[in-house]
Order: structure tokens, then sequence, then C-alpha cells
């Protein structure tokens, strides 16, 4: 079986050297503005539904994290927790509602603040991910 162990070795080395050849040819001179690097290429572009449905993921995530680290009240993480589940579980609203949960969340998160219930560094890092979401 040696050579199945050589013939996974010379597949890595193919694999290795197209990605690079990929990536040293777009880096000189002569390519051709606007060409893409090889795993650019095989990616779709994000949509603005991709990129605010990855934020609310984040934002939840980060809520969680917030109520274990003691910068999130749990009150106040269980209601972002749910407005954020409420948001997720509608991925085939419009694009404008979906912007209007986006400032909602900005407004509620804003609010908790105020009160006390997220500290300030905390929410600096639940607004930037909204920020990235639009």
């Amino acid at each position: 079986m040696p050579w199945l162990a050589l013939a996974s070795v010379a597949a890595t080395i193919a694999a290795a050297s197209a990605l690079v050849l990929g990536i040293g040819d777009t880096l000189d001179g002569d390519a051709p503005p606007g060409r893409l690097l090889p795993l650019q290429a095989a990616s779709p572009p994000e949509s603005s539904e991709t990129r605010i449905h990855d934020a609310l993921v984040r934002l939840r995530l980060s809520v969680s994290q917030g109520v274990e680290a003691g910068d999130v009240r749990g009150d106040a993480g269980l209601d972002l927790t749910a407005a954020i589940e409420r948001m997720l579980e509608r991925p085939w609203s419009p694009l404008e509602h979906r912007r209007a949960d986006v400032s909602f969340l900005h407004q509620r998160i804003a609010v908790r603040t105020r009160e006390g219930a997220i500290t300030g560094h905390r929410a600096d890092e639940l607004h930037l991910i909204l920020d990235r979401a639009t």
C-alpha cells in the first residue's frame, strides 16, 4: 500500500502547486485586471441577506458569550436572543424588513446599555456586528 501514500502526497503537492501558481499569477503585473484568485472564483458573492443572517448568528453568539462573561445581564440576554431568533426564523422577509430588524436591534441594544444591562464594551461589539450586516 505504499503507492496509496505516494498518490496522496502527489495529489497534495499538485493541489498546493495549483493554489500557489494561481495566487502568484494574480500578483504579477501581467494578470488582467479584475481576475479573481482561485478561491475567490469558487465562492459566490455575498448577498445582503447572507450578511444579515451571518451577523444575526454572530450577534446571538456574542450575546450568549456576554451573558456568560457577565457583560450582559441574563434578562437582557434572553430578550435579545428571543428577538434574534424571531428574525432568524424569517429568512424570506423582504430586505427592507430585515434592515428594519437590524435597526430595531441597534435601538434595543442602546436602551439596554442605558439601563446598565449591557456593558459599554460589549454594546460596542454588538453594534459593530450589526454595522457589518448592512
